[in-house]
């Protein structure tokens, strides 16, 4: 597999991923449709970035075996052993207005709105979710979308656009990577508050004569026990 490779998709997607010592890592950056009633939208593009063969199949047997998760070639971001799916995924609050997000917020309740929270509902109601897959920490800031850009004020420009999380981070990945932290950040340049997380990542290294000696051991109890199940059945 190559050090390091990126493809970019027309989805709004920029994929990267390289291997670390026998560990496959792929990290994906999207920009998804916007728009309060475009959630279909968002999560259709979510399923054709995720699902779509974007990276050459590895050829070599036994890299395939050693660096990527059952069956999988590397050809498919889920191909690998630890993703991370991050960007404006531009999810919004459903079935409550601006002014009533705002005083949310305003008031510290933001548990009302997560669960009004259209990536977090699709994730509860969807079984075909894509994003199913993926883990979230729990979200305990405020919506980082939409302010107006220089200030700390929500949209107040003629559109007046409800807050809400657009900007997430999910990953994937049991037993080999945890997040440490998930947080906003208050800088004003954007009208978007940028959000980042801390993650402990473990990779493994394969010993490929151990993995032989331990492959014809698995061999030979597999043809003894063959042979055992055979002459009982005669």
């Amino acid at each position: 597999m190559p050090r390091l490779m990126c493809i970019i998709l027309e989805q709004g997607a920029l994929i990267s991923r390289f291997s670390f010592e026998d560990t496959s890592l792929c990290f994906v950056n999207c920009h998804l449709a916007a728009g309060q009633t475009q959630t279909l939208n968002r999560n259709s593009d979510l399923t054709a970035i995720l699902e779509s063969s974007v990276f050459p199949a590895e050829r070599n047997a036994s890299t395939r075996c050693d660096s990527y998760m059952v069956g999988g070639d590397g050809s498919m971001i889920l191909d690998h052993e630890i993703c991370v799916l991050s960007g404006d995924l531009n999810y919004r609050i459903d079935t409550m207005g601006r002014d009533t997000i705002a005083r949310a917020i305003a008031g510290g309740n933001l548990t009302k709105l997560l669960d009004r929270d259209q990536l977090l509902v699709s994730r509860r109601r969807n079984p075909a979710f894509r994003l199913r897959a993926f883990t979230e920490c729990p979200i305990s800031f405020s919506p980082t979308y939409k302010y107006d850009v220089g200030s700390d004020r929500y949209d107040t420009s003629e559109k007046h656009r409800s807050p809400a999380w657009c900007d997430r981070i999910l990953y994937r990945g049991p037993g080999k990577i945890k997040q440490l932290s998930y947080q906003r950040h208050e800088l004003r340049v954007s009208d978007h508050r940028p959000v980042t997380g801390n993650f402990i990542i473990r990779v493994k290294s394969v010993s490929a004569s151990r993995r032989k000696i331990l492959w014809q051991q698995c061999t030979e109890r597999f043809q003894k026990a063959k042979d055992r199940l055979q002459k009982e059945a005669k």
